[in-house]
């Protein structure tokens, strides 16, 4: 439903507004695929294959172990070791990433869970290294209408084959959102459209101006907003702890927040 969705909208959007996609698509076709099946369908499959195996809190701080690989990626493939200031930048928002989801509260690991959570934390890694990768011109509406698209095929042929158990029922009811039953039509849309559409497409733009290594790091505020949309929509109040760990977050990504340098600032991309 997330991926299908806001493939439809995204694609429509791209036959209006880039009616010379088909051309971006054959210039840079390899990324693309790329990115659908690592930054779209892998980052799902391994994480729900994950939660077959682990508690949640273990699975989520597995797939955020992301930012770490982005961060040597960047140092030992492209050749741009990261600042002091980055790397203290990532440690105390790792620590702070552990506190948020209080992951000594989980139960026993097992290497099935554990395997399935480090490929969470590539693919997700992949999200961020394909985005930036260098001499691309791949605008970012293309980037993430085609890379939905072919996540949602791929997601689709795995549902067909068993490897992901993908049931379809409209009359399912129930959705709770801050003491109001939405139903599951306006949970699809905000799915879809808000958790999809505008967080790729802002996600994306963002990691063009700022770069995949900090980008990354930035994107552990999702865990913040996690918190903060349980509290408000689902009535789960953060404890002290949790807390503590949110603004080590913010403080590890502010740590990180620092201009280039004028000889490394790259011209604004098209953005739309």
């Amino acid at each position: 439903m997330r991926l299908g969705g806001a493939a439809a909208i995204l694609l429509v959007i791209l036959a209006v507004t880039r009616p010379r996609v088909l051309a971006a698509i054959r210039a840079d076709g390899a990324a693309l695929v790329l990115y659908g099946l690592l930054a779209m369908a892998g980052v799902q499959v391994a994480f729900f294959n994950a939660l077959q195996y682990l508690p949640v809190t273990i699975a989520l701080l597995l797939e955020y172990t992301g930012p770490i690989i982005v961060i040597g990626w960047v140092w030992l493939v492209r050749g741009r070791p990261p600042s002091g200031r980055t790397v203290l930048g990532a440690g105390i928002a790792l620590v702070g990433l552990t506190l948020v989801v209080q992951v000594w509260s989980g139960g026993g690991l097992r290497w099935e869970g554990l395997g399935w959570g480090f490929a969470a934390a590539v693919c997700q890694a992949a999200y961020f290294l394909v985005a930036d990768r260098a001499g691309s011109e791949t605008p970012p509406l293309v980037l993430a209408g085609v890379g939905m698209t072919v996540g949602a095929v791929v997601v689709g042929l795995l549902g067909a084959v068993g490897v992901l158990p993908i049931v379809i029922d409209t009359t399912v009811t129930g959705v709770l959102l801050g003491g109001a039953d939405v139903g599951w039509l306006v949970a699809a849309t905000l799915l879809v459209v808000v958790s999809s559409v505008v967080a790729y497409l802002t996600g994306v733009a963002a990691i063009a101006r700022i770069g995949a290594a900090r980008g990354s790091l930035v994107a552990l505020l999702e865990v913040v907003a996690s918190a903060v949309a349980s509290w408000l929509l689902l009535g789960q109040v953060p404890a002290a702890v949790q807390a503590l760990g949110g603004a080590l977050i913010l403080l590890g990504v502010a740590l990180t927040n620092t201009v280039r340098p004028a000889a490394l600032a790259e011209p604004e991309p098209d953005l739309v």
